[in-house]
């Protein structure tokens, strides 16, 4: 399926499928637009959180890479609070109450750090209570203003909790000293409960590059899958029935004065944050969004480092590129069932569905859905998606393109990202004019490599439209090539969608199949119409760079 919208920040994206019916209460309360939690100066934490079954937890506990300074074990009791409406819930914020032992109970409250900080940072502070329950009094300054402007009135309540036993070593690598938490227990919502097995890592000292190579030898040795999803976040889902919802990319905040070096920083972290944000909605839940969103996260991402490859010689950018394309290629089947019935929905059946019987062709189509959605979430639980996540945020921790660069050239690290931005969508936007002359006329393969660019474009225009914010254009000119580059899909559509019906070997579906095949080739021949005139308001607009 084609794309139709520059990338907003990251949100549930649009589906209906991302709020179960169970989290009615949610959804009313959704369309309140919640008020974004202006930026706390507070520490952040870095952690990396593992989840495992009972054998994986034991698995990691007897491993020598976690043997270190240990602690007495501990039962932790942690109640989670919040308002009858889940403000904090749905600005991203947790506040709890934990108990261990006779120790007085600790209040904390954890909140999302920075953009450009990835998704292991968090922002967390937390103050001794007498009781398990939250006092907000302990709060001040603009923290507790922040909190006032959430909350206002509205009471406090626990919602569910997590008992846990806590195993904690302290283990060393490199100059880090890093805390691992092993956690075994449950999630409690009332009277109902689920198994909680997980390993955190969090970085006590050190570089977080040290932690991320750390927590890389501990996945390529043991059976745990990297998780970002919190304690409080999996709770909320229990206690709702309901899953993750898929998210849409968050833009890196790139001022025109930020330097090149970290404009690829920011650049890529966002793109592998993107990639790793849908994980757990694919993996709990069943929208189609999930895999669409994760394969577009991966192409930004080699479309960002073929980029920054041309000014960095950096051989690394070509690794994780090639990476990046074998992890979207294996979620291609998946994601091609999920285009092709939404097409069949909307085209076909919308308009001949009462006439002529689609269930053979969509029961085919489910089947081979359902098979290729199984061996996408068995590539997701294998060391290689978290492997990636892993080396990649060790790669940008520790700035790893500069070593690609003599100390003559590391200056070009230090160049404004406007300068470098412009430089790249120009040629990027010469190539799209050179692929496309005469584009209307062109034949398959020729439009293919002009959609390929004008989508690199795209996502170049995307990631450095913050460098260019107070041009109006830039708005017009993403739309414009969203456009231009569904036009062009269209053609991928219709190869698409003849590509699976030409496997299907059900009698029973070669009516609806039939159906399928001329509704897509009409609607390509009715894209052919309009690629002309689209092509011309492309070209129309002046590029906001200049």
């Amino acid at each position: 399926m084609t794309e139709t919208e520059p990338s907003p920040p990251i949100e549930a994206a649009n589906t209906s499928a991302a709020v179960p019916e169970a989290a009615s209460d949610e959804k009313a309360t959704a369309e309140k637009a919640p008020a974004k939690p202006r930026e706390i100066e507070m520490p952040r934490e870095i952690e990396i959180k593992f989840i495992a079954d009972t054998a994986g937890l034991a698995s990691a506990l007897a491993s020598p890479l976690l043997s270190g300074e240990a602690a007495p074990s501990r039962k932790l009791t942690s109640v989670y609070f919040d308002t009858p409406d889940w403000v904090l819930h749905r600005n991203r914020i947790a506040l709890r109450v934990r108990r261990s032992g006779r120790a007085a109970p600790m209040m904390t409250l954890k909140w999302p750090a920075e953009a450009m900080e990835g998704v292991f940072a968090r922002g967390e502070i937390e103050f001794p209570v007498p009781k398990l329950q939250p006092d907000l009094t302990l709060f001040e300054g603009e923290l507790a203003e922040k909190l006032r402007e959430l909350i206002g009135d509205s009471p406090l309540a626990a919602k569910y909790e997590t008992r846990v036993t806590r195993v904690t070593r302290l283990v060393s690598h490199g100059a880090a000293r890093i805390e691992a938490a092993f956690d075994e227990g449950v999630i409690a919502v009332g009277e109902r409960s689920r198994p909680l097995c997980e390993l955190e890592l969090e970085l006590k000292s050190g570089e977080p590059r040290e932690l991320y190579e750390f927590a890389a030898l501990v996945a390529d040795s043991l059976p745990l899958v990297l998780d970002i999803v919190s304690k409080a976040e999996r709770a909320f889902h229990f206690a709702k029935g309901s899953a993750p919802a898929p998210l849409k990319m968050r833009p890196a905040p790139l001022a025109p004065e930020v330097i090149l070096d970290e404009g690829v920083a920011r650049v890529a972290l966002g793109c592998c944050d993107h990639y790793i944000a849908n994980w757990a909605a694919l993996r709990d839940g069943d929208d189609p969004e999930a895999i669409h969103q994760m394969r577009v996260a991966l192409r930004r991402l080699r479309a960002a480092l073929a980029m920054f490859k041309r000014a960095i010689p950096c051989g690394e950018f070509e690794l994780f590129r090639a990476e990046a394309r074998d992890l979207a290629t294996a979620m291609g089947p998946a994601r091609d069932c999920d285009a092709l019935r939404e097409l069949v929905e909307i085209g076909p059946l919308a308009h001949f569905g009462e006439r002529k019987d689609f269930s053979p062709l969509l029961d085919a189509l489910e089947q081979r859905r359902l098979g290729d959605y199984q061996q996408a979430r068995a590539m997701l639980a294998s060391r290689r998606p978290t492997l990636f996540v892993l080396k990649l945020s060790a790669f940008v921790a520790r700035r790893g393109w500069r070593n690609a660069l003599s100390v003559e050239e590391l200056s070009i690290l230090t160049g404004t990202i406007d300068v470098f931005a412009a430089e790249a969508l120009e040629r990027l936007y010469s190539r799209v004019l050179k692929r496309g002359k005469n584009l209307a006329e062109l034949p398959d393969a020729q439009r293919h490599r002009a959609r390929i660019a004008l989508k690199n474009l795209r996502y170049g225009a995307e990631f450095f439209a913050s460098c260019f914010a107070q041009n109006r254009d830039v708005a017009a000119f993403i739309r414009a090539t969203a456009q231009l580059q569904n036009v062009l899909g269209a053609h991928n559509d219709a190869a698409s969608a003849d590509h699976f019906l030409s496997q299907l070997h059900d009698s029973g579906a070669a009516r609806a199949a039939g159906l399928v095949t001329g509704w897509y080739a009409r609607g390509a021949l009715i894209a052919d119409e309009e690629l002309a005139q689209d092509w011309k308001n492309f070209k129309r607009i002046k590029p906001f760079w200049r």
